[in-house]
């Protein structure tokens, strides 16, 4: 029984920080936000327990800072391209731009050989200039962007504490407040 509620809290306190913790190896591409330099980007050089070194962009010397004096650091998950939710977007936003000018412009004829009314200015309108948003929003959606995650820069209060041959064959857990 034991066991089983030692294993039952190790997955729960454990396995979410380990699954989503990234791990700063030599080569990884980050984002540091320190006070002096502001929001940077570059690749990891080392890592110790109290200083990061950091190759900048455009920069040919690595600088070292501080873990203390970052305020936050993010990990490059990589770059993804967009193109159906652009397309989605600039459909959806189109189409709404595109109903409301042509229920505008529909309403205002009256009596001409070519004139859809309110409804049908809207229906046309919608479905042309929703049709260029999503075209555009296909281009636009082809640039790929950056994705990032937060790493915590705080120490954590939950740690798997793993024995030693002094202490037996045993597991636990520290927590700290």
């Amino acid at each position: 029984m034991r066991r089983t509620i030692a294993a039952l809290f190790v997955a729960v306190f454990m396995v979410p920080q380990v699954i989503s913790a990234q791990a700063l190896i030599p080569g990884t591409r980050v984002r540091v936000t320190h006070p002096g330099e502001g929001t940077r980007t570059g690749t990891v050089v080392a890592l110790t327990t109290d200083t990061l070194e950091v190759r900048l962009a455009g920069h040919a010397e690595s600088s070292h800072m501080p873990l203390a004096q970052l305020t936050r650091l993010d990990v490059s998950l990589g770059k993804q391209r967009h193109l159906i939710r652009a397309a989605g977007i600039g459909f959806i936003v189109g189409g709404v731009v595109g109903a409301v000018a042509g229920a505008a412009d529909g309403s205002s004829c009256t009596g001409e050989f070519l004139c859809p009314g309110a409804g049908g200015g809207a229906v046309l309108g919608g479905v042309f200039v929703g049709s260029l948003g999503g075209i555009i929003g296909l281009i636009a959606g082809v640039v790929p962007s950056e994705r990032w995650e937060r790493v915590p820069l705080e120490p954590r209060r939950i740690s798997l504490v793993t024995p030693s041959s002094r202490h037996g064959h045993a597991v636990g857990l520290k927590v700290a407040f």
